[in-house]
């Protein structure tokens, strides 16, 4: 915008010189000659074309002078503040204004002056404008990166909280399985002995037998507690990255999830079953040097993916345990595996999600 609002200035200008020097058709063929050689200035940038013009324009003048004191806006359209070695070319224009006389002559230079100027101005603020949204960029960016880093502290920190969790989870879930489930237990087993012997003796079997149910009752609420606890303590995707972690340093690893917590904890129990059998069977009867796990929820089913590019297998021809392993826990959980050796080796894997449905159709049937 400020470039075309110099242009105007500058062609009223030398437009009102050349009224006062030339008349006529002529001025009519400098104002359009000048038109033409800014706008071939404009779309041809390279500085071999400026002084192509410039020249093409001069060998006019010297067969027009009035076309001198049009020359500002051409002046203005290849004026550049990093080349003013090409101001050089236009030096031969002041002997062709002198030529027509005096005032002619300072019109011209003085306009073409003042065009140096505006372009200057002009090239100035387009630097600066530059300058400025280039330090905004920079500042956006960074700020951007800033927050990466900062989300990925906080998940990196939450991952370890959350795993400390876990691990203090399973260690209350220990705890209680080794004294207090082992004193019920032992407990119950003294209890029975008493019972045993006294068993003709109606009134002890009368005390006894109400203390039986409370230890039986507490033993039972002890297991319930320590299964919750240790299935709370499963970490699906933590469990995987720590499985897959040790690969990382001779195989390329790229892994894929995309799950909620509240997975059944047969299906936690089963892909990681899975996923450790894989990785063993890779690491012992593959040349591979890549993996690719995938573990997906979709809205009914749960989806588990392993790939590897090995192109050959110790175990091609028969499936060992580990594979058969495989097929029965899937199995069990009424889901579908397909193994397939072409271009690699892959395990596709889906579990219904209603795990207990199933188990239960499984039963009624």
């Amino acid at each position: 915008m400020q470039g075309l609002t110099d242009k105007i200035i500058l062609f009223f200008v030398c437009i009102l010189n050349l009224t006062l020097c030339a008349s006529g058709l002529g001025a009519v063929a400098a104002v359009l000659s000048v038109f033409t050689a800014c706008s071939l200035a404009t779309a041809f940038t390279n500085r071999k074309a400026h002084i192509m013009l410039t020249a093409a324009y001069f060998a006019l003048c010297l067969y027009y002078p009035p076309a001198v004191i049009m020359s500002a806006p051409f002046v203005y359209c290849c004026f550049d503040r990093e080349d003013l070695k090409k101001l050089i070319c236009f030096i031969p224009f002041l002997p062709v204004g002198f030529y027509m006389g005096v005032r002619a002559g300072i019109l011209s230079g003085a306009c073409s002056l003042l065009a140096c100027q505006l372009a200057f101005r002009r090239q100035m603020l387009e630097e600066k404008q530059r300058q400025l949204i280039l330090t905004r960029d920079t500042g956006v960016e960074k700020s951007m990166l800033l927050s990466e880093r900062n989300r990925h502290l906080i998940q990196k920190q939450n991952a370890e909280i959350q795993m400390a969790t876990l691990k203090e989870r399973n260690r209350i879930a220990r705890e209680i399985h080794d004294n207090v489930g082992h004193v019920l237990s032992r407990s119950v087993l003294q209890l029975g002995a008493i019972m045993a012997v006294t068993k003709n003796d109606e009134n002890m079997q009368g005390l006894l037998s109400p203390l039986r149910e409370s230890l039986d009752s507490a033993m039972d609420h002890i297991r319930k507690s320590v299964h919750d606890l240790r299935d709370d303590s499963i970490d699906l995707e933590l469990s995987a990255r720590e499985i897959l972690s040790p690969l990382k340093s001779s195989y390329t690893v790229s892994e894929q999830y995309n799950f909620s917590d509240n997975i059944d904890v047969k299906i936690k129990l089963c892909f990681i079953s899975v996923l450790k059998e894989a990785v063993t069977n890779i690491i012992r009867h593959s040349n591979a040097d890549k993996i690719d796990v995938t573990m997906i929820e979709h809205p009914a089913f749960m989806q588990l993916v392993i790939y590897d590019n090995g192109t050959q297998s110790k175990a091609e021809d028969n499936e060992g345990m580990g594979l058969m392993n495989m097929r029965e826990r899937v199995r069990i959980l009424k889901g579908n595996i397909n193994i397939s050796r072409e271009n690699g080796f892959r395990i596709f894997i889906t579990v219904p999600k209603d795990v207990q449905e199933a188990d239960s159709e499984d039963n009624n049937s």
